[in-house]
């Protein structure tokens, strides 16, 4: 079993442009933003393993608590999902090396709200309070692409704050490998390379921290998610390839 997209990833790898770790993580502290606790890990975990490593501070946010992957499952109140899944990404931040604690946003899972909406203006506000804080020089989401709601208004709260801070943006895939005509549909991107080999165990460790994600620990759900075997496989690529936003800074 592969990973999915793997074909896209092959094409994307040949036309890409190497980025050197010791030059990613000279260049300052990182955030990822990701959508939900696990999507950074699936995403880009080798990437925050391997600039952590190489002395790079990385923060992370959380855009929801990811309290809709298990609706109505008995014993199971959304906010009891919230906290457990909180104290999942604590622990696959640690496997990363990441910088703790995060920040987490709060959206509705699974119910992203417009651009325009009060929510959304207060969130560019402390993300980039956030990363002037911490002294952040980049910033990582989920493409725009992405087949998923809460992925996609990410990315737009991402480029706000991108644009806001003066920082490069750079998008990571997680369920947009899925989509059999990725290759096509990044192809006006700019693509990096960064060799992260280094950081696929901790990668490996960091995914099998989100356990509500992996099946068997809540049961009776409406929708019991799980996150499909094929999908786990991304942690096994040696590199990680980030699309460039252009005009992000």
């Amino acid at each position: 079993m592969v990973a999915p997209g793997h074909r896209a990833w092959s094409r994307l790898l040949r036309r890409a442009r190497p980025l050197p770790v010791h030059e990613a993580a000279r260049g300052g502290p990182w955030l990822v933003l990701a959508p939900h606790p696990d999507d950074e890990s699936l995403g880009c975990g080798a990437l925050m393993a391997t600039l952590a490593a190489a002395g790079s501070p990385i923060h992370t946010a959380f855009l929801t608590d990811g309290a809709g992957s298990h609706p109505d499952a008995p014993g199971w109140s959304a906010r009891r999902i919230a906290g457990v899944r909180a104290r999942e990404a604590a622990a696959a931040l640690h496997q990363l090396g990441g910088v703790r604690p995060a920040l987490h946003l709060g959206w509705p899972d699974a119910a992203p709200v417009a651009p325009g909406d009060l929510l959304f203006r207060r969130s560019v506000a402390r993300l980039s309070a956030w990363c002037r804080r911490h002294g952040v020089t980049r910033l990582a989401v989920t493409w725009s692409g992405e087949p998923h709601c809460d992925h996609e208004a990410a990315a737009m709260l991402a480029q706000a704050v991108a644009t806001r801070c003066g920082i490069p943006l750079y998008q990571y895939l997680v369920w947009g490998w899925t989509l059999p005509d990725l290759a096509d549909r990044v192809r006006g991107m700019a693509v990096r390379s960064l060799v992260t080999a280094a950081g696929r165990p901790r990668q490996h460790r960091a995914i099998r921290c989100h356990r509500t994600q992996l099946g068997g620990r809540i049961a009776g759900a409406r929708e019991n998610f799980r996150l499909p075997r094929a999908m786990l496989r991304l942690a096994d690529r040696p590199i990680t390839l980030l699309l460039e936003v252009p005009n992000a800074s």
